[in-house]
């Protein structure tokens, strides 16, 4: 099946028990420095006045209490909970693939349920880009303080009609879209292939990062980075074209496994310039776990204003 069901997304909903518990948590504790949980929100809210501690960042020292007093003292401030969030999810032919486990669009539609769930939970406004084998290519579902943009995502999601004529959206292609449409301070979660690093992935990666924060899910397939000895595979490129290759060869296994390899060492170099987190889920792995594990401790730098 290439699809998950309507009713398999909708039943995630209370596996995001674990992930709500851990954004509680992150909201309730003192936030000091330049980073913060994922799971907090754009604005600031000032909460109290205490005794300098080493750590602290010094932009938030208070200096007229320091004076009256003799000591450093600094303010704390509690980050609201409320923000935008949306889910950029890969709906291309090319998602339609997997050898263990389940397939990629099925892994992605997982991930996107579970985070969607997590959101409205959190009483967040939710949106979502899909892009791929949608209708005009890419359809952006707006924000709302409700669960109908998620019920709609999960009814695209699950639709069984397929066409495998398609065009090839690029991400990049879907990024342009989004930073137009995203508000400002949202929190974008993008899952999908990242199967194509260039310049214009960076380009469009680095304009959205300006005014939101991204964390990346890569969702990876075993076979995308080593290719077993089966004989001949038939290949399909994102324009059609097919081709054979004889996985026999233990040279061209090893050039395919290298230029997976540059490519994903691309993305990381990417992430790590522009400050996005980055989440690597398999399509053989249980996606909650390894999605709970990685918000966990994953966190984003606030963009400047």
């Amino acid at each position: 099946m290439l699809y998950p069901s309507f009713a398999d997304l909708v039943a995630l909903k209370y596996k995001v028990s674990q992930l709500c518990y851990m954004s509680e948590r992150a909201v309730s504790s003192v936030a000091a420095g330049g980073y913060y949980s994922p799971f907090r929100g754009q604005g600031l809210e000032f909460e109290e006045v205490r005794t300098y501690e080493p750590g602290d960042d010094i932009r938030a020292i208070d200096w007229r209490v320091t004076a009256r007093t003799g000591r450093p003292h600094t303010k704390i401030f509690r980050e609201e909970r409320e923000r935008s969030v949306i889910l950029c999810v890969d709906v291309n032919v090319s998602m339609r693939f997997g050898t263990k486990g389940t397939f990629k669009s099925i892994q992605a539609a997982r991930v996107a349920a579970l985070l969607g769930w997590q959101a409205t939970i959190n009483h967040d406004r939710l949106g979502a880009c899909l892009f791929g084998d949608v209708p005009a290519g890419i359809h952006f579902f707006s924000p709302q303080r409700s669960s109908k943009p998620l019920l709609k995502m999960f009814k695209q999601l699950s639709q069984t009609n397929i066409n495998d004529n398609a065009p090839y959206i690029p991400l990049e292609a879907a990024l342009i879209h989004m930073n137009k449409a995203a508000p400002t301070g949202a929190l974008v979660y993008i899952i999908g292939n990242f199967n194509l690093v260039n310049s214009a992935l960076e380009k469009q990666l680095s304009a959205l990062r300006k005014r939101c924060d991204i964390i990346l899910i890569p969702i990876d397939d075993p076979i995308d980075k080593d290719i077993p000895a089966v004989g001949l595979l038939l290949f399909s490129a994102n324009n059609s074209e097919r081709f054979l290759v004889d996985t026999e060869s233990q040279e061209g296994r090893e050039h395919y496994t290298t230029l997976w390899l540059k490519e994903r060492e691309s993305l990381h170099k990417i992430a790590s310039k522009l400050k996005i987190g980055m989440i690597p889920i398999g399509t053989e792995v249980d996606a909650g776990n390894v999605l709970f594990l990685g918000l966990k401790h994953t966190q984003v730098r606030r963009p400047k204003k």
